[in-house]
Formats: C-alpha cells, structure tokens, sequence
C-alpha cells in the first residue's frame, strides 16, 4: 500500500526518476536513513547516467550519506545491518558505530528504531553487487586508473562502494604512501653521524629503545609512524628527533626547515608548549636550542594555506617548503585532509605521522592513522609494505604511579568491561563512579565543580588572566552529547547556576559576557588567529574586560565583539577534548546505551584526566561503550596491501 507521501507508481515524480525509485528513496528518507541531500544527489546521478535501477539509486544514496557519518564508502553486503537513521546532535556527534538505538539530540530514540530500520526493503545483496557492476553509472577500481578513462561517479570494486571522489581521495593516499615506504633515503643518511646525533638527544645508544628507535626511522626513512597511548613519550620522541635533526643540520652547514602541525588550534599550541618545555629542559647547544625554540606548530589547514573557500594554496604544483613535517593527533586526521597533505609533499621532505590509534577519528570520513598500522597491531605486518615505517610505543610514563587510570584505561582499550568497572566500583583516589539516578550524588559534584568555577570568576575579577586560564582547565566535565540531562548544555547550566550574581551581572541576553566566562572557539578564524578548540576565560583588563587566551609566548586578548563563534566552556563535548589535558576530568554519558557511545569515544575522555576522574553513567551505558568499537567503513587496509 501507498503511503500517503509516497508518489504514486503511476505519477511521474518532480524528481526526474522512475515512481518506484521515488518511492524507495523516500521509505528510506521516513526511517531516517537518508537526508534530503542524500536523495538529491542520487537522483541527479540517476538523471544525468539514464540509471532506472532502485537498488543502484539506493546505493548511490547511501555512498552519498557515508562520508558524512564517517565512513569512506558503504559495503552492500553489509549496510542493512551496520546502519543507524540519522541523528541531530550536531558536528559533534558520533558516526555510525555498530546496530543499535539511534540516538537523536542525546536522548535515546525508541528501542523499536532498529526494527524500523530492519524492516526497510533493503535490495538482495548478491543482485544488489551484480545491478551495480552492470550500472552505467559505477565504474570499477581498474577502469578509474585508465588515462583519459570518461569519470563516473561510482566506483564499486565488488565489495565496496564509493563515490568517485573518496575513491579517489584513498587511492591517492595509498600510492603515496607505498611510494614513500618503496624509497629509503630519508632527511638524514642513515650513518654513524645519525647514530652519535640521536645518542646525544636522547642519552642512550640503546637500539632496544622505542623512543630512539621512531627517532631514527623519521630521520632516515621519508615515512614514519609513531603511535602510542597517552603518556608513552610520543612528545618526547618528537622534541629529540628535532633536537637530533638540528644538530645534525647546523653540523652539516645546511638550513633545516620543519613543518609542524596538528589538526586543531588546541593540539598545536600544546605541541608548541611541550617541544619548547623538552628543549630547554634537555641541555643541548645554544644555538641548536635558539632554533629549535622559534619553532612553532599549527594547524594543518594552516599549514596547507587553507583559503575560505576550501582550497588550498599548496600541493602538487606549489609544495611545501621543508626537510621534515612532523603531523601531531593525526588520529583526528581525515582521508580528505591527508591526502591534500600528502599531495602537497616533495619527494625529498620527510613525513612523520604521530598519533594515539585507540582515540577518537575523525568527525570526517576516514580512520587514516588506525588503518595504516592496523596490520603492525594486529600481528599481520608480515611483508606488509609498511611493516618497516611504524614503532608503536606501548610504555606510558604520564601518571607515574597513577596506576587506577592507567588501569581502567588499558580495560577500555581492550573491551575488557568486567576490569572497567570493578575499578569503578573500588573508587579511591583516583578514581570515581556517580550512578545518574544518584541524585544527591550529582548535586554534590556540582557544588564541587562550582567552588572551582568561582575561583576562575574571582581570578577573572581582579584581572589576573594566568590564574583564571588555569583554574578553568583543573577541571572540565566531558560529555558524550550536548543535548540530554548529562549533555555538556545541561552541565553548563548547572554550573551557571551556582554562580548565581556572577552570571546575571553581565552583559547582553541572559548575562552572556560575565567576568569568568571560559570559552571556546567553534569556527577558525585565521583573521584574528583563533582557531577551532582555542580556549580563554573573559577577564578584567586595563583597556576593559576582554576574553584572554593563552599562548605560547604569554597571554593574548582579544574583544568579546571579535568572538561571534564562541560557547561557553564549564563543558565541552569528549570530541572537542581531544589534544587537551586537565588535571581532573568528569566524563558524562547519556543514561541509557546509545550507539553514540564507543568504546573509542570513552578511552579519549579517561585519557584526558592527569590525576583523578569521576565518571557519571548507567553501568549498562558503560558496557555499552567498551563493547562498541568503532567501525568505519573503509577499503585504505586493502588498498595498502602488501
């Protein structure tokens, strides 16, 4: 039977399509599946390729609809039973995980959505794989490589299916990099002057050393791949290759010119901070130190001479100009944004990609870091091309003898749920566990987190910026929504509401500007040198009150009237939390399992805490998360090879 906004099989559609592509595209948009730019573009592939088949519009639907949840291409074979309808908790939100409840503004959707979305009419998948060899409109992996070949938008390799341009996109970062693994001359020779260079940053000659031995792999070799957990020396790596590769440069007579980035503002002025804190620290020659302490990092889009309209100034025909670019949280990396990376690259430049695996990817498409050294972890790096490029550093100095969150870190990395919680459970110094239902509990953490939150409003007040800044990082509550009773909004005003006359004295609607404010940048803003993730507090100053952001070389101020992207910041989703560090963390998930809560999502926020952290969730949303790791769909693993 026809639904009442179904066309009806026998009216011609407004879309240009058959009534019955119509009809199943518009099933799947009711389900929340499908979006309306998701049915737009398939139904200008169909008009444009003469495509009358359902199935392959479908497909072509859903290959539009991936990216946008993460995945680099759907798997026909596969997709009924990985999909979830789309939710609304913005930017932040999780990608697709695994089957589940849909969540929708961080509030879980009835347990009968995925029974809804079962019962949609998903196409055979066998005739589903042969409409689309045989589609006009689909093109095969080989085919796309032949020069003057006509561009199709689909490219489907007998399991996955992509749109021409992500196809293309991972194509263009697996060549790149089986080039760079098929070359053996690095920035450096591979000698005894490398040899006594890194002995000297790093004090040891030891080869067993994991930390020399990435070192010694960037210098030598144009690829490199350092992973490693939160604490295990991957800053520390990076600050003694430098160290090592200055000395060799200034030895040689020869300029050495370093890219640094990170894929947000926060990362790079972390990085920045920690090169220049290991430099000073490391009693190493003057003018090597000098040097290395001008060396500052940014963000990649930076790097790459971003433009407002989605261009960049450097790439195959303008590359960058250095020896050695070193990528920090390359984790948070897009396939899109490598592979303009790595198309921007010279030859000769080397390239050292430094990130944690087991942290949140990219809110865009791709798991770029995770599927280049998916074979190292998983024990198939035999013959694999890149066996030889990536050291994965697996002994954690950070908490020292903070052995409860290195615990339930470990317990959520490895999906082990009984260790996790039984920590929990245990409690103690470092560790803390807040059921929702607990409702005095709740309070009590609340009137906790304001006593800090006046201690920033204080600092503020009397315009001391420094206090103010750091006061507002000892602390932050993470949550996995913005939306919901445990989302970052409701924490928000919690908070605001133990301030009490500190918020309702300030200025514009609602008090927004008040005097220990903290904020944080939602959109770059290269005009002004804020960047997406920047954060500062709103203080009083000599010239009046203004938002204070620190820096490398001090504290910066900038006009509330500068700042149209900007929220408050007592609370900030686990997603915009990465690349950043505070002394205590609170990590809020939403009450019931959600199939935005992943396993990767709960390592990130646990990893973010140095000393202490109070997890406030269902033991059943807990369980949940470290049973669900992330899965994106993506063909990099195969595309790499062996």
């Amino acid at each position: 039977m026809t639904s009442p906004t179904s066309p009806s099989p026998s009216t011609p559609t407004r879309t240009g399509v058959s009534p019955e592509v119509a009809e199943l595209l518009e099933q799947f948009r009711q389900a929340g599946v499908l979006g309306s730019a998701d049915v737009h573009v398939a139904t200008t592939i169909a008009r444009a390729g003469g495509e009358a088949d359902p199935a392959v519009v479908l497909a072509a639907a859903l290959a539009t609809r991936a990216p946008r949840h993460g995945h680099v291409c759907i798997e026909p074979a596969t997709v009924a039973a990985t999909i979830s309808a789309e939710d609304d908790d913005g930017p932040d939100a999780a990608p697709d995980a695994t089957p589940g409840a849909v969540d929708v503004d961080g509030v879980d959707a009835p347990a009968d959505r995925a029974a809804t979305l079962a019962a949609l009419p998903w196409p055979d998948p066998a005739t589903w794989a042969t409409a689309l060899s045989a589609s006009g409109v689909v093109r095969a992996p080989a085919d796309a490589t032949e020069p003057g070949a006509p561009v199709l938008p689909l490219v489907f390799d007998g399991t996955r299916l992509w749109l021409e341009r992500y196809w293309r996109y991972e194509d263009r970062v697996a060549a790149a990099l089986r080039a760079r693994a098929a070359t053996a001359v690095g920035c450096f020779p591979d000698d005894a002057s490398t040899d006594a260079a890194l002995t000297a940053a790093f004090g040891s000659a030891d080869p067993a050393d994991r930390q020399r031995a990435a070192a010694h792999l960037a210098l030598t070799r144009p690829l490199a791949v350092i992973a490693g957990g939160p604490g295990t020396g991957k800053t520390r790596t990076v600050a003694h290759t430098l160290i090592a590769a200055a000395s060799l440069a200034r030895a040689a007579g020869r300029e050495l010119r370093i890219g640094l980035a990170t894929p947000t503002g926060k990362a790079s002025d972390r990085m920045t901070t920690a090169l220049h804190a290991a430099v000073q620290g490391a009693g190493i020659d003057a003018v090597v130190a000098e040097s290395l302490g001008t060396t500052t990092a940014v963000t990649l889009h930076r790097l790459l001479g971003g433009t407002p309209r989605g261009t960049f100034r450097h790439g195959p025909d303008d590359p960058l100009p250095y020896d050695l670019v070193i990528l920090d949280e390359t984790s948070m990396v897009s396939l899109p944004l490598m592979a303009h990376l790595l198309a921007a690259l010279r030859p000769t430049t080397g390239l050292v990609l430094v990130g944690d695996p087991d942290q949140l990817v990219s809110i865009e498409a791709g798991a770029v870091l995770g599927d280049v050294i998916a074979p190292v972890r998983e024990g198939h790096a035999e013959g694999h091309v890149l066996r030889d490029h990536v050291v994965v550093l697996d002994r954690s100095y950070r908490f020292g003898d903070r052995a409860d969150i290195v615990g339930l870190a470990d317990a959520i990395r490895t999906g082990d749920a009984d260790t996790a919680v039984a920590l929990l459970r245990a409690g103690g110094d470092e560790l803390a566990w807040i059921e929702p239902a607990d409702g005095a509990a709740l309070d009590a953490l609340a009137d906790d987190l304001g006593v800090t939150a006046r201690e920033v409003v204080t600092a503020s007040r009397t315009g001391d910026a420094t206090t103010a800044l750091e006061r507002g990082t000892d602390v932050k509550v993470l949550c996995a929504t913005r939306h919901g009773d445990l989302g970052s909004y409701r924490w928000t005003e919690r908070l605001e509401h133990r301030l009490g006359d500190a918020v309702t004295a300030g200025s514009g609607p609602g008090g927004r500007w008040y005097l220990g404010r903290p904020v944080i940048v939602t959109r770059n803003d290269p005009l002004n040198r804020l960047f997406n993730g920047d954060t500062g507090v709103y203080v009083t100053t000599p010239d009046g009150p203004a938002v204070a952001f620190p820096t490398a070389a001090g504290v910066r101020t900038v006009a509330t009237a500068q700042l149209s992207d900007a929220e408050t910041w007592w609370a900030m989703t686990i997603h915009k939390s990465q690349g950043s560090e505070f002394d205590r963390v609170v990590v809020s998930l939403p009450v019931t399992a959600s199939p935005i809560l992943t396993r990767e999502l709960l390592y990130t926020a646990v990893t973010r805490a140095k000393q202490r952290i109070t997890v406030v969730a269902s033991e059943a949303a807990l369980r949940a998360a470290i049973a669900r790791p992330v899965q994106r769909a993506t063909g990099l693993r195969t595309a790499l090879g062996t």
